[in-house]
């Protein structure tokens, strides 16, 4: 068994094996796009490649057959003498494989501080084809739609999407329009992004950094397509933005409601929004609901997501 460092050569074989297994890590495909550090390739003796991570403090994987892998001694021994050295904060993958190696480092005597468990969700056939059909009002100029060329500082409104109107919110979409945020936006959702890492993001074994949730909101808004619904006043109700982009997969996060807002389908519009906008640059939306958030998860069913699989977040 051998851990291969993935370098400029090593790149595209190692992406073009993630592009297989894509949905369940598109923060790794991302990670190794842009040319980061610190990730390698898991090969057998026959030069089989079975897995990929990434060990930068938080943990990326994938490791597509880790359910048989976890009885191959060999594959095990490999993986905790790789382990062993590694400075962890917290893992996150596929529910499978985070737990694979979750077991690896309990034997090595790091046991988890908390962990999240989540819903892995994906369109549905018949909710794909109804977004494809919409698309055309997002269409790109001459080649192939980017959304990293998206990724610049913008806060022009988008039109509402036809559903506005529905679950109640009519009266929420006639005060608040669809806005592209940018680093100018910063100061208007730094509330919510606060509460959102409150809630959602920050373990009960971490303190929150108000600094560090500054960078973040900064580098998300920078890096990443943001939305909003906001008020003539620039008051913001809901937020919701992209926390990677693949190969063919993008990744939706940071979706959040003001409690005031709550239950009139202001997070379920964003999601819609960034969900058009992603089918629209011939990619697929995938997102994670915490396990437990009943009213998220029911919230994406109604948009035609459905589970297609488990994602795992440890803190270490």
């Amino acid at each position: 068994m051998r851990f291969i460092p993935v370098d400029e050569k090593k790149k595209a074989e190692t992406l073009a094996f993630l592009a297989k297994h894509e949905r369940t890590c598109v923060s790794l495909v991302e990670h190794l796009r842009l040319g980061s550090g610190d990730s390698f390739t898991i090969e057998s003796d026959a030069r089989e490649t079975l897995g990929v991570i990434s060990v930068k403090s938080r943990m990326l994987l994938c490791i597509p057959n880790a359910v048989s892998l976890q009885n191959n001694g060999a594959f095990c021994t490999s993986v905790k003498a790789f382990l062993s050295d590694k400075k962890i904060s917290c893992v996150n993958g596929e529910a499978e494989a985070a737990h694979f190696i979750m077991k690896i480092l309990a034997e090595i005597g790091r046991t988890p501080l908390h962990v999240n468990e989540y819903a892995l969700m994906t369109l549905s056939e018949s909710a794909l084809k109804n977004l494809e059909a919409k698309s055309e009002r997002y269409a790109a100029v001459r080649g192939e739609p980017q959304m990293c060329g998206m990724r610049t500082e913008c806060a022009a409104a988008n039109p509402i999407s036809e559903n506005a109107a529905a679950a109640g919110e009519k009266a929420c979409c006639e005060k608040f329009k669809i806005v592209r945020c940018g680093i100018r936006d910063a100061d208007t959702l730094m509330p919510l992004q606060l509460a959102y890492e409150a809630e959602e993001v920050i373990p009960p074994c971490r303190t929150q950094n108000l600094a560090a949730a500054r960078k973040n909101l900064e580098r998300i808004l920078k890096n990443e397509y943001v939305v909003s619904l906001q008020n003539a006043r620039g008051g913001a109700a809901a937020k919701a933005n992209t926390n990677a982009v693949g190969i063919r997969w993008v990744q939706i996060g940071g979706v959040y409601t003001v409690p005031d807002f709550r239950r009139k389908g202001c997070a379920s519009l964003l999601v819609e929004t960034l969900a058009e906008k992603i089918v629209a640059s011939n990619r697929l939306p995938v997102l994670y609901a915490r396990n437990g958030n009943e009213a998220a998860q029911k919230a994406y069913a109604a948009l035609g997501f459905t589970k297609t699989g488990g994602f795992t977040i440890a803190y270490y």
